[in-house]
C-alpha cells in the first residue's frame, strides 16, 4: 500500500482550485482543524491566566504588576462590555452562543477562502466570546481581574476581553487588506 505524503500549501491550493473548477463544494479540512486547534490553545491560555491571577489575588488582595502599571483584583461583571446590559445574563449568553456559532459556520463554509491572517483572528474572537460565556454560565457573571492604573476610569477586564478586541481588530484588518 503506498504511503501518502502530506500536501504542501501550494499543492493544497492547486487541489482546491481544481475542485472549484469542477463546481464541487470546497472544504479545506486543514483550515477547519487549525481553527479548532487554535481555539483550544487560546482557551488553555485564558484559563491558565485566570488561574494564575486569581491565585495571586487570594495571596495579596490587590497585587500590582509592572511598577504599578496594572492592578489585579477579582471583580464580578454582570454586564457585557463596559458593564452594559447588566443583569441580562440569559440574553448575553444567547447572543454569545450565536456569535460563536456564526463565526464557526463561516470558518467551515468558507474554509478554502479564509486568509492566513483571518483564521487566527476568528479563532481569537470566538475563543474570547466563548470563555466569557462559560464564565456567565458557571458563575452568573464574568470574572474581570486586570486594571490599567494609568487609565483610572477604564473598567476592569480579563484575557478573553483582550482576545475579543484583538481578534476583532485583526479580522477587520485582514478583511481590509485581504491577507
Amino acid at each position: 500500500m503506498p504511503q501518502h505524503q502530506p500536501l504542501n500549501r501550494k499543492q493544497r491550493q492547486s487541489r482546491l482550485e481544481a475542485q472549484r473548477r469542477q463546481k464541487r463544494p470546497v472544504v479545506d479540512m486543514y483550515n477547519i482543524i487549525k481553527y479548532f486547534v487554535l481555539c483550544i490553545l487560546f482557551s488553555l491560555i485564558a484559563i491558565g491566566m485566570k488561574m494564575v491571577v486569581l491565585n495571586a489575588v487570594r495571596i495579596s488582595p490587590t497585587p500590582e504588576i509592572g511598577n504599578g502599571m496594572l492592578t489585579l483584583s477579582e471583580i464580578r461583571n454582570t454586564g457585557a462590555a463596559f458593564g452594559l446590559f447588566a443583569g441580562q445574563q440569559d440574553t448575553i449568553i444567547v447572543v454569545s452562543a450565536l456569535a460563536v456559532l456564526v463565526i464557526t459556520f463561516i470558518v467551515i463554509a468558507a474554509s478554502s477562502r479564509i486568509s492566513r491572517s483571518a483564521l487566527p483572528a476568528m479563532s481569537f474572537l470566538s475563543t474570547g466570546i466563548l470563555m466569557n460565556m462559560l464564565d456567565r454560565i458557571q458563575y452568573g457573571y464574568v470574572i474581570d481581574y486586570i486594571k490599567i492604573n494609568a487609565m483610572p476610569n477604564f473598567p476592569y477586564f480579563n484575557v478573553p476581553d483582550i482576545m475579543v478586541v484583538v481578534g476583532a481588530v485583526c479580522l477587520v484588518l485582514a478583511i481590509i487588506t485581504r491577507k
